[in-house]
């Protein structure tokens, strides 16, 4: 997939961001903000409830025409008619799904260029490098990059990157300044007071 097809704005959801408690409302208003590139997370419920929150979050995502991921379950991306999945070390590697005739969009999860460069070359679409700034969250670890590190680093991964970790409106331009093909946020959107305005502040940021 051509890399100007892909959305610079990538939210990941995390149920427990929105100070209210209320994901589905925090990803509308995002939504209604000017997200138009989502990965459903929350691997980390049972499959019923993921499944059954990912149809309300599907729905959201198809109402805004926005393009929807899902983390780490191929199978869980077709049920709720998602555009891809989003991989990682420790899900089925890409390779295995684009050998298993899988068409829709891959994201991975990367912390070194290396590791990127890997995984386009197993058929990935695009890939997140973090954790670029720091953050509390618990899913962008590893070592911090900094923008220096980060800068090398996409280099070696060749292919489209978006910068995750610690990333929000104040940041983001810097980002894309080196070589950031866009930026991969959570809290920054949904544990904002706002999301919409949030989101609007770091769409703006990317367009500067």
């Amino acid at each position: 997939m051509e890399s100007s097809a892909l959305d610079p704005l990538y939210l990941i959801t995390d149920r427990n961001a929105p100070p209210s408690g209320d994901l589905l409302g925090a990803l509308e208003a995002a939504l209604a903000g000017g997200v138009r590139f989502v990965q459903y997370r929350e691997k980390d419920l049972p499959y019923d409830e993921r499944l059954k929150l990912g149809r309300e979050v599907a729905s959201l995502a198809s109402e805004h025409g926005a393009r929807l991921l899902v983390n780490g379950d191929p199978e869980l991306a077709d049920a709720l008619g998602a555009d891809g999945v989003h991989l990682g070390k420790g899900t089925i590697s890409v390779s295995a799904v684009r050998a298993g005739g899988y068409a829709g969009l891959i994201g991975y999860s990367a912390h070194s260029g290396e590791e990127g460069a890997a995984a386009f070359a197993q058929g990935a679409d695009f890939v997140t490098l973090s954790p670029v700034f720091p953050t509390s969250s618990k899913f962008s670890s590893g070592p911090l990059l900094g923008l220096e590190a980060f800068e090398r680093e996409c280099a070696i991964a060749d292919g489209p990157v978006y910068a995750l970790g610690g990333v929000g409106a104040q940041n983001a331009s810097a980002c894309l300044a080196r070589g950031a093909h866009g930026v991969a946020l959570i809290g920054a959107i949904l544990a904002a007071d706002d999301p919409a305005r949030a989101a609007r502040e770091v769409r703006a940021a990317l367009s500067a």
